[in-house]
């Protein structure tokens, strides 16, 4: 709310419970809960960290490895453009 996020958090997690289970581009989440002050989303374990972790740890990516992420992303982002959303931030 301070950082005037709510609508930001409110579209995640609105795009994670219209996912459904055994969505293979996104994290499921199987609870979502607030307080006064917070909102909790009770998600999947993914264990491995994501793609800036793995760079770093890599220095730098093959070809092939850049075409792989690259296709994976694009997969990603496409299944939430099919579900009316387009991410505003894409890295």
């Amino acid at each position: 709310v301070l950082k005037n996020q709510v609508a930001h958090v409110r579209a995640e997690r609105n795009i994670l419970a219209n996912a459904g289970q055994g969505n293979p581009w996104l994290v499921e989440l199987h609870y979502s809960f607030q307080d006064e002050h917070n909102l909790y989303l009770l998600m999947e374990f993914l264990p491995g960290g994501d793609l800036m972790a793995l760079l770093m740890k890599e220095d730098t990516f093959t070809e092939e490895a850049t075409r792989f992420y690259a296709a994976e992303t694009v997969l990603a982002v496409e299944t939430v453009h099919a579900m009316g959303y387009i991410h505003r931030d894409l890295k």
